[in-house]
């Protein structure tokens, strides 16, 4: 899998010159050259970090990511615009497209989670409207009606997350019994006043002298956040046994 890149401070040690860069890649790629890393880099394909002088140094991140462009090119002959999307999509999270595929999926781990433990621990992605309608399998109608409603909600940039794209799954699968995104608005209401009982027990939590560390504050949002799913199942539970 290719990794993200992220600029870091220089350090000579840890990276690599464009000369050993391409010593890396030359066994695969026999006909890898000084001009080729420049062109990848002159469309926005690969990042290398620069020195003080100038000049162009390559983390493995870099250097495996340029593997990856070459096999692309190499392989299955996709232009550089495809790749740059299939780039785009794995530093949003996505796993690398399959090899007989040019659609990035996201990771099998989230696509089976279903459970708020395992959401924190599995891998954060985010995903573009249509991607979330093609792996939620929904048509865009339906779900932009799942954003209108609330039931979906996207980042500052447009892009929406794990929780998300499990959201419009259930919300699918209600919707296949006849319950439309505006029946489920209640669901979202609901849960938006879930949360705000317990944020002021973190906002005071992450204040003061004593306030609590990263690790603890999400320890505790876990432990209140599964307090409150725990309680609203046995409420619905309960309320469903008295139908019968």
């Amino acid at each position: 899998m290719v990794e993200s890149q992220t600029q870091a401070p220089v350090n000579t040690d840890t990276l690599l010159s464009i000369g050993q860069a391409i010593i890396r890649l030359r066994d695969e790629f026999p006909d890898i050259s000084i001009s080729k890393i420049r062109f990848l880099e002159t469309n926005g394909l690969v990042t290398p970090a620069r020195t003080a002088s100038g000049y162009r140094k390559f983390s493995l991140v870099n250097v495996e990511r340029l593997r990856y462009i070459l096999r692309m090119q190499r392989d299955y002959f996709l232009p550089l615009k495809v790749i740059r999307e299939h780039i785009d999509a794995m530093d949003r999270g996505l796993e690398p497209p399959a090899v007989t595929s040019v659609t990035p999926t996201p990771p099998k781990s989230l696509m089976s989670a279903d459970t708020l433990q395992a959401s924190t621990q599995e891998k954060v992605i985010r995903l573009t409207f249509a991607e979330l309608c093609e792996h939620a399998q929904i048509d865009t109608s339906l779900g932009q009606q799942m954003v209108d409603f609330g039931l979906v909600r996207s980042d500052s940039k447009g892009y929406f997350g794990n929780a998300s794209l499990r959201s419009a799954q259930q919300a699918a699968v209600l919707h296949s019994y006849g319950l439309e995104p505006r029946h489920l608005k209640t669901v979202a209401s609901s849960a938006a006043r879930e949360v705000d009982l317990f944020s002021p027990i973190l906002k005071s939590a992450s204040s003061g002298k004593n306030s609590a560390s990263p690790a603890q504050l999400e320890e505790l949002t876990l432990h209140l956040a599964n307090g409150i799913l725990g309680l609203h199942e046995n409420i619905v539970r309960a309320l469903v046994e008295q139908m019968s």
